[in-house]
């Protein structure tokens, strides 16, 4: 009888386990750009952004958790990100608004409703480019980031 059963077939990982585009999860998408939408909002509304009360270096709040960040270091974070994949993948996103956009806030120069128009444009091409990603490219990319940044640390 135990002769003519069949042996219990091994579990084998999905062939796209963790390939799913990301475009099939849109929270994760709104988690990269929400924040850098409510800043272009922010500025085009009011004409102001936020800063820390100690130093005036611009901040944003995050809405999923509710910490408050550094504008100019999150969106080179984003931008050099981006830059990493154009590299890799030979695309042209054309980044130079949103760092056009950094660099203003970093400096404190005035921002125009072109520059925030621009920035805009650059996102578009970002979140279509986005939504061709894997989860798993996205956090390899996010990986990547971090160990360059840790890089030019050291070697600074």
């Amino acid at each position: 009888m135990a002769g003519t059963k069949r042996p219990k077939k091994q579990h084998r990982r999905s062939w796209n386990a963790g390939g799913v585009l990301l475009k099939s999860q849109p929270w994760k998408i709104q988690a990269v750009f929400s924040p850098l939408e409510q800043i272009l909002n922010q500025l085009e509304q009011d004409g102001t952004i936020d800063t820390a009360a100690t130093d005036g270096v611009p901040i944003f709040k995050d809405s999923s958790d509710g910490a408050w960040y550094c504008t100019v270091s999150a969106l080179n974070g984003v931008i050099e990100a981006y830059e990493i994949h154009e590299r890799r993948y030979g695309r042209t996103l054309a980044l130079e608004p949103l760092r056009v956009l950094s660099n203003k806030l970093k400096y404190g120069m005035p921002i125009f409703q072109s520059d925030t128009t621009a920035a805009r444009a650059c996102m578009a091409r970002m979140r279509v480019e986005t939504m061709q990603m894997t989860a798993d490219y996205a956090k390899q990319l996010i990986k990547d980031f971090q160990i360059k940044e840790a890089l030019e640390k050291v070697a600074a």
